[in-house]
């Protein structure tokens, strides 16, 4: 097939850099309203001061093998299309890579989460790419810490795990071989009529595609009303009450006790066995996931009690994986939405009664609509975005979520990694509560808005006491 040689112009147009997703695309619109800032913190503590050298020539590897950690997005408020990623020209790693000295025998874990505060509550400089990692060194007992913090549009949770395995060793006496390293993105100049024409042809292309997508589905849908006209029925119905429980409008969030929102954060950390995770999960013939939720329910009753509030449900935001391999770029998960009942109080029954609400939540019929829905709104002006969304997502109580990490001992730069605690945006939750495993054991990281929980030494042992009684489940099977 012979293909049509481009002209000078189009040339330029097809070495663009790409679009943001719709889903990527409205968590970077929504930031309009800073309270909805998405922005992941993880906290990597090790036994001792990591290698310089190695260490910045992993990350600068790691910036060459994602290709969004050395763009920016750009987009244009009167176009219909997404921002696109663009290659930053003076790209610094050295802006990007920050070292910070405590003072001799600085302290422990809560320095370093007092800095990972003020780190996350500071907005990224938007006209370079959306990260920065931190390393803390003078710790006690010559331990240090790196703080990374990633926009979310850069990629999702499992996605920056993906990422960060560039960084990690097995073994500290014999590092991993790498390649030779990549050569840095060249920029791609582009003049302000390429990017309108380029838009221009998105919307049209996507437009097509839309429309292609509904006469597809309408055919299908017929064919089906034909042959098995009775499930077709069932299954419409059904999936109309999905869409229902998923995109139900509120006017606010349930807890009258955690109501404020604000910009202000408070992080704190649990740990847990995963054997003894599984061991409980296990009593009672659940997941993880199912004693990890019966941990959040039970530790938000109790704080509810403690401020005399007796709640029977709070809305939960949770995501749901939908990525289909280890590929680190972009976002691959939908939220779920749904109220979550926290009126029981025995661990094991809380578990029994969260199993099948989180299975429905994780098979709803109308997930596939979150894609519509993200679509539609990275379309709108981006202030009408950030106040649909808004109305959304500042109307959840607690968000929450579980991601699988590295199963055996990790090293970066000859230090051994000790913990891995992720701080996941509240996203105008109340609260985000992060499960992160790591060489058997599971980190808890609380991200807690201070308007919201003006206690969150009260929260977390809270939560912890919960934890604990979740745990006692497995002891006693």
């Amino acid at each position: 097939m012979t293909q049509t040689p481009m002209n000078g112009q189009d040339a330029r147009m097809e070495k663009f850099d790409p679009r943001m997703g719709a889903f990527d695309a409205v968590m970077w619109d929504v930031e309009d309203d800073p309270m909805l800032r998405s922005v992941i913190v993880l906290v990597v503590t090790l036994d001792d001061e990591p290698d310089p050298e190695i260490l910045t020539e992993r990350i600068n590897r790691m910036t060459l093998d994602t290709p969004k950690m050395r763009q920016i997005p750009i987009g244009n408020p009167l176009s219909l299309a997404p921002p696109r990623w663009h290659t930053d020209p003076d790209f610094d790693l050295d802006y990007h890579l920050r070292w910070q000295r405590l003072p001799r025998d600085g302290g422990g874990l809560a320095n370093v989460l007092a800095l990972a505060e003020q780190i996350a509550e500071q907005d990224f400089d938007q006209s370079r790419p959306l990260w920065e990692a931190t390393v803390v060194t003078g710790l006690a007992d010559d331990k240090s810490a790196v703080i990374v913090k990633l926009h979310h549009a850069i990629t999702d949770g499992v996605g920056g795990m993906a990422m960060l395995a560039v960084m990690f060793d097995l073994d500290p006496d014999n590092p991993t071989q790498f390649p030779p390293l990549a050569t840095a993105p060249e920029t791609r100049p582009v003049t302000a009529l390429d990017r309108v024409r380029d838009a221009a042809k998105y919307e049209y292309e996507s437009l097509a595609d839309r429309l292609g997508s509904a006469a597809r589905a309408g055919a299908s849908y017929l064919r089906r009303a034909a042959t098995d006209p009775m499930a077709t029925a069932v299954s419409t119905g059904e999936w109309a009450q999905s869409a229902a429980r998923m995109l139900a409008p509120a006017s606010g969030p349930m807890s009258d006790v955690m109501t404020g929102r604000s910009l202000l954060v408070a992080f704190s950390v649990a740990e847990v066995e995963l054997d003894d995770l599984k061991a409980a999960a296990h009593s009672v013939k659940g997941t993880i996931n199912d004693a990890f939720m019966s941990a959040v329910t039970g530790g938000l009753r109790r704080y509810h009690e403690r401020h005399g509030s007796h709640v029977d449900a709070l809305r939960v935001n949770m995501p749901i994986n939908v990525r289909s391999d280890g590929n680190a770029d972009g976002n691959h998960w939908v939220p779920a939405r749904f109220p979550i009942p926290v009126n029981v109080s025995d661990a094991g029954a809380r578990m029994k009664q969260l199993h099948p609400i989180l299975i429905q939540a994780r098979n709803e019929p109308a997930l596939g609509l979150s894609d519509v829905v993200y679509r539609l709104l990275s379309t709108m002006p981006r202030p009408l975005t950030t106040v649909v969304a808004a109305k959304l997502m500042k109307c959840t109580d607690v968000a929450a979520t579980n991601v699988p990490g590295p199963p055996m001992p990790l090293f970066i730069a000859g230090a051994r990694v000790l913990g891995m605690i992720p701080f996941a945006p509240k996203g105008g939750a109340a609260v985000n509560i992060g499960l992160l495993s790591y060489a058997g054991t599971a980190f808890i990281g609380i991200n807690c808005d201070r308007a919201a929980i003006e206690d969150p030494d009260d929260f977390t042992d809270c939560f912890i006491s919960a934890l604990n009684d979740v745990v006692a489940l497995g002891s006693r099977s």
